[in-house]
């Protein structure tokens, strides 16, 4: 049985940590070191990474961190083929991304350096693209309304 209690509480450092990265108020690196962070301490209490991240993992980049608008291509690593993935060990820690969505930009420069004769990064996109429906390579926009299906604490301005 996993604790979704402390993915949700992750999540909502997350929340804030993109807040405030939003505002600048603090760099790219200190978000992803943040968010890594959070994905990480759910394992303390038996979590689950996926919820800790929740709050980006459909309409943001894992490496830029660039809030990708609906409807543009955001491809998920889990959908890469497996023996690729297995082959090379392809996890988002290994990759160093902070959730599972890389945007065109960054899927290239992040998956170039594990292609090989076998799969160039071309053959990746395609695969993805042939084999999952358009929703599932897509951004959704803008992050969910509620935190792993219960509502926000608060909102991410109360100390302002």
């Amino acid at each position: 049985m996993s604790c979704h209690d402390i993915g949700r509480g992750m999540n909502e450092v997350v929340r804030m940590t993109i807040s405030l990265f939003d505002k600048g108020e603090i760099s790219r690196e200190s978000a992803v070191k943040i968010i890594a962070t959070c994905g990480v301490a759910v394992n303390w209490c038996d979590g689950n990474e996926g919820e800790a991240i929740e709050y980006i993992n459909r309409c943001r980049c894992g490496k830029c961190l660039r809030l990708v608008h609906g409807g543009e291509k955001l491809y998920s690593v889990l959908d890469l083929p497996y023996n690729f993935k297995e082959d090379r060990r392809i996890d988002p820690d290994r990759l160093r991304i902070v959730s599972y969505g890389l945007c065109e930009e960054c899927f290239d420069p992040v998956l170039r350096p594990f292609c090989d004769g076998m799969y160039s990064v071309d053959d990746l996109k395609k695969y993805i693209e042939e084999r999952h429906d358009i929703k599932d390579f897509t951004s959704e926009g803008e992050p969910p309304a509620y935190n792993n299906g219960c509502k926000w604490v608060r909102g991410t301005d109360w100390f302002d």
